[in-house]
């Protein structure tokens, strides 16, 4: 297959190339001009706000199946500033899924547990929808244009995804603590907000499944542990032998947000398990895979 993905300097689009047995060919595009140190793909810069530049490499090149996981995602900054995080996302999705639906591409976009209120947990696929900060609802309106706008598709849900990001990528939950405790700094983390936090390479392999499968509808994928982020903290600062006398256990509203915050969104993973066969990675398997990777062992 020839397989393009946007957004392809975050971390989710990394687990997907690392997850690649290396028999398809695989193009990332990405916004600025970064050099990422893989070489499983071909990376270009576009920006896929820009319906003529995304209409031209269409033309120019053939493709398969495209994983879409462009976008603005930080959530305080989407909330202070709502039409770029619009534009950023809705654009861009609107234009990958006419582009997707005119070459007959398989379009998987990627979404968020952040479309649900947090109040009803666990969720699974057909769980109603309820967003709480405007990124929520952002990414609810962009599921709703790739159902009217794309052909063939699947919509995908991780959540809290952690793994070794690209260096020009930000932090993930693990990577910053991991940082924070090699400096010996104090880290306070929320013991009072619950996810199934997903390993990047999890999340690549489901989406090898995806587009080995092409089933239509929606997904959740993640982990197998209900932690909040505390919790996570203990068991990376065990995983990686830091010094966990750093952590501290505080509530939510220790942290000023400007977005209110769901309190669990952990997810079922039904069809993820029953249609992908994929079993989810328990908590510390994911982090013995993330040390097993730096050549420590584990």
């Amino acid at each position: 297959m020839r397989i393009l993905i946007t957004g392809s300097t975050g971390l989710l689009a990394k687990g997907f190339e690392e997850t690649s047995d290396g028999s398809h060919q695989l193009v990332g595009v990405h916004l600025r001009s970064y050099q990422v140190k893989d070489t499983r793909a071909r990376h270009l810069t576009l920006d896929v706000r820009d319906a003529a530049a995304v209409d031209e490499l269409f033309g120019r090149e053939s493709f398969d199946a495209v994983i879409h996981a462009a976008g603005l995602a930080a959530v305080d900054h989407v909330e202070k500033h709502p039409e770029e995080g619009r534009r950023s996302n809705i654009e861009g999705t609107r234009n990958i899924a006419r582009a997707c639906r005119r070459c007959g591409a398989y379009m998987v976009y990627v979404s968020t547990n952040a479309v649900f209120d947090g109040a009803f947990a666990p969720y699974a696929e057909d769980a109603s929808t309820n967003p709480i900060h405007e990124y929520g609802r952002i990414k609810l309106e962009c599921e709703r244009l790739t159902k009217d706008l794309a052909g063939p598709h699947a919509i995908v849900r991780p959540i809290l995804m952690y793994g070794w990001n690209h260096s020009v990528n930000r932090p993930n939950p693990v990577t910053w603590l991991y940082e924070k405790l090699l400096r010996g700094e104090p880290v306070p983390l929320v013991g009072d907000v619950f996810e199934n936090p997903l390993h990047s390479h999890q999340c690549g392999r489901a989406l090898w499944k995806l587009l080995e499968k092409r089933p239509a509808g929606i997904f959740h994928l993640a982990g197998a542990d209900r932690v909040s982020r505390w919790e996570l903290g203990l068991k990376a600062a065990r995983a990686f032998d830091l010094d966990a006398s750093l952590l501290s256990r505080v509530d939510s509203s220790y942290f000023p947000s400007i977005a209110p915050r769901p309190k669990d969104t952990t997810f079922t993973t039904r069809r993820m398990e029953a249609e992908l066969g994929m079993r989810p990675l328990t908590l510390e398997e994911g982090l013995r895979e993330m040390k097993a990777e730096m050549g420590i062992g584990v």
